[in-house]
């Protein structure tokens, strides 16, 4: 007789590869969007703090990268002499890329700082370019390292595109929430900023949605890692409702006439982050349980 067959723990990937793919997306999408803010006449301010949290964000996800996955640092730097058969070499080239294209993005932002404001002179004609560079690296950064998880059929939890645009449009929602709450806006850039949060709550939903079909309609392994994840009440409370529900609720109240009062855009934020950092977090903790190999 047959024995039945239990899942097993793999030991691929672990909570700090969320806490990486996490921070990774969402300083990528705050330097997208101080480059898209630079067209729309955004503050010195907006768009250097923008842009020094992006790189913050990235040295943190870097931190991750390097000593729990790469397990030492040198291995950041053969990574780059491997893009075209290591996935996680294109990850490090885009970091490497946010770093150079948003420092010299954001130098001829600030003219009259001693020494750097002469370089920031000099590279002024050239800045949109510079900026260009970051806010492409910054969009592609959450797709490619959605796509490291999604690529692999091993793991079917993994296995869908919709990770790849999950990632980069709740990277994008976080990023304006939180400019949002350090920065007043009003009139038109409050509309703006409520208008592309209720739009990418909306995509936010319909992605998720379309995830859960995928998990119920595809292999065992990927339905019992989403039965897992709905089964966990932390899970619950901190995507679908507080980082998914939420902010799409919220959002079209401010959109379409609703008082604002200054806590919306803090609240907005912090949920997004609570629900951004679950959803990868849970996700990956839940993929990598699969049946043992060979069956």
């Amino acid at each position: 007789m047959a024995k039945p067959m239990h899942l097993e723990h793999q030991e691929a990937y672990e909570w700090p590869v969320s806490v990486y793919l996490f921070f990774g997306g969402f300083g990528g999408a705050l330097i997208a969007l101080a480059f898209i803010f630079h067209f729309f006449a955004a503050t010195q301010s907006m768009i250097g703090l923008s842009v020094i949290s992006g790189l913050v964000l990235f040295a943190i996800a870097g931190m991750f990268l390097v000593f729990f996955d790469l397990e030492r640092p040198l291995n950041a730097v053969y990574s780059l002499n491997n893009f075209t058969k290591s996935g996680i070499s294109w990850d490090v080239i885009l970091i490497v890329l946010n770093y150079i294209g948003a420092i010299l993005y954001v130098l001829p932002e600030y003219p009259n700082l001693p020494i750097i404001g002469g370089i920031g002179q000099a590279l002024a004609p050239f800045q949109l370019f510079f900026g260009a560079i970051g806010a492409i690296a910054g969009f592609l950064f959450p797709i490619i390292s959605g796509g490291l998880l999604a690529g692999p059929e091993s793991i079917p939890l993994w296995h869908t595109p919709a990770l790849p645009l999950l990632y980069l449009v709740t990277s994008f929602e976080l990023g304006l929430a939180f400019i949002g709450s350090l920065f007043p806006v009003s009139g038109l850039v409050f509309t703006a900023f409520t208008g592309g949060i209720f739009a990418l709550s909306l995509l936010t939903f319909g992605i998720s949605f379309a995830y859960l079909e995928h998990t119920h309609n595809g292999p065992v392994e990927a339905k019992e890692g989403m039965h897992r994840m709905l089964k966990t009440f932390r899970f619950v409370l901190l995507y679908p409702l507080l980082g998914v529900l939420f902010p799409l609720v919220l959002s079209a109240y401010l959109l379409f006439g609703g008082a604002a009062s200054g806590w919306e855009f803090p609240a907005l934020a912090v949920t997004l982050f609570l629900g951004g950092f679950a959803v990868r977090n849970c996700v990956i903790l839940n993929g990598i349980e699969t049946y043992p190999w060979p069956y």
